[in-house]
């Protein structure tokens, strides 16, 4: 069901209602609703199944090219029942009536390997699984898998005043991480273009670990 943007705020104001934006992420980065969710169509089934959401919690989803009627079919699928539609026009209409809007920053890897050293309150977010996590990571990088995100007492450890860098795996589920974030009121934080393959094809420049005695031959070979 399409909303006009007078009946979309008035719905947002329920604080239980969760705003799905569905539109590629090199557009996302570029502005956003305050305390939406980014989650491209292509990974909505494995969130759901990460249970970061729950099935009978409020939906409305802001997207565009029809992005958002193919995430509504994908949550119907999954059981969601209580969907109360689109913003018509997406973002674009929110944006034309000069309402507020929040960013997430994305960062090159080379930026983040000028940092490291001289940035002491930087910290390195890493969000990708503990199998991957513990096969190489850089050193002294906090874990927090996107798994755990459901439970918003895992960022008990992070702080405004830590520079927060997000890593996930192919930098797929960076802009999912970085708008859980902020929506919990985390906001410093950058997320690092194309992730963990971004660091291995910088590995020379980053000081890399793994979490056990001793790796396998596969891991020696990326250290």
């Amino acid at each position: 069901m399409g909303l006009n943007l007078s009946e979309f705020q008035q719905i947002i104001k329920d604080e239980n209602i969760l705003i799905i934006d569905t539109r590629d992420e090199n557009i996302f980065l570029e502005g956003y609703i305050p305390g939406s969710i980014h989650f491209k169509p292509s990974i909505i089934q494995e969130a759901a199944a990460l249970g970061l959401f729950k099935f009978d919690q409020p939906l409305v989803f802001v997207g565009d090219d029809d992005h958002e009627k193919i995430a509504i079919a994908y949550f119907e699928k999954l059981g969601f029942s209580h969907i109360k539609g689109y913003l018509e026009g997406g973002y674009a209409t929110w944006s034309a009536a000069n309402l507020p809007h929040d960013l997430v920053i994305e960062v090159e890897v080379d930026e983040l390997a000028m940092d490291i050293p001289f940035d002491e309150f930087l910290m390195v977010l890493d969000i990708r699984s503990e199998e991957q996590f513990n096969k190489g990571h850089i050193k002294n990088s906090v874990h927090i898998p996107l798994l755990e995100f459901v439970d918003p007492g895992s960022f008990s450890e992070l702080d405004e005043h830590f520079n927060i860098y997000i890593i996930s795996d192919h930098g797929d589920n960076n802009t999912l991480a970085a708008s859980i974030l902020k929506k919990e009121g985390i906001h410093n934080i950058r997320i690092v273009q194309d992730g963990w393959d971004a660091v291995l094809f910088l590995k020379d420049k980053f000081n890399i670990e793994v979490s056990k005695n001793k790796p396998s031959e596969d891991e020696a070979d990326i250290l």
